[in-house]
């Protein structure tokens, strides 16, 4: 339905069920995403990999009209289908694509973000996670998500290592059954700290 979030994510669950390797969300992880979301109280997002838009449909519908939300795609042709999936649910105007590698996005934001959602690809978790760093992007306090940990497998073993073992995040993976693919969830929690990762 037109101008309505949450049946435009609907229907592209849907899709997604009936197209062979396609990857998104989904429902059952979208849930555990929702709730985590919620309980960020984010106001100023940043998702890496916009895709075709189903992830920042959810942040919109749970965090209300007065977050902003910013999302980063490298593909001109996926953004372009983002931007027209964001125009039919109504929310052109709380949701802003970026056009461009992320590692060039980044150094384009000065200011922190609340939430940051990565989904994209594995080989670009670590380097623009440092990137977010070096350029204080993720406030203290903040969330990280990292998408399709499990996936993803050895090839985010660095990344994992980093958001673990660093001492700047209590990190945890969430999962909405064993076995399933999940999330990482990682709050910045300063550079000093030396607390052991939830």
């Amino acid at each position: 339905m037109r101008g309505d979030p949450a049946s435009v994510a609907r229907a592209i669950d849907g899709y997604a069920q009936s197209a062979s390797g396609m990857i998104h969300l989904g429902r059952d992880k979208g849930i555990l995403f929702d709730q985590v979301v919620a309980q960020s109280g984010a106001h100023r997002i940043l998702e890496l990999g916009t895709n075709f838009g189903y992830s920042v449909l959810r942040l919109a519908k749970v965090l209300g009209s007065q977050a902003e939300i910013h999302s980063v795609e490298v593909d001109r042709s996926l953004a372009d289908t983002a931007e027209a999936i964001i125009s039919y649910a109504g929310l052109s105007g709380q949701i802003t694509v970026h056009r461009g590698a992320s590692q060039n996005v980044l150094d384009c934001f000065t200011t922190p973000f609340d939430l940051i959602f990565i989904d994209h690809f594995p080989q670009n978790y670590l380097p623009d996670l440092l990137k977010i760093e070096e350029r204080g992007l993720l406030q203290e306090g903040g969330t990280l998500i990292s998408d399709n940990v499990v996936l993803f497998g050895a090839d985010l073993e660095p990344y994992l290592h980093h958001l673990r073992q660093s001492g700047r995040y209590h990190s945890s993976l969430h999962q909405p059954r064993p076995g399933a693919d999940g999330f990482e969830v990682s709050i910045r929690c300063g550079e000093r700290s030396t607390d052991t990762p939830i």
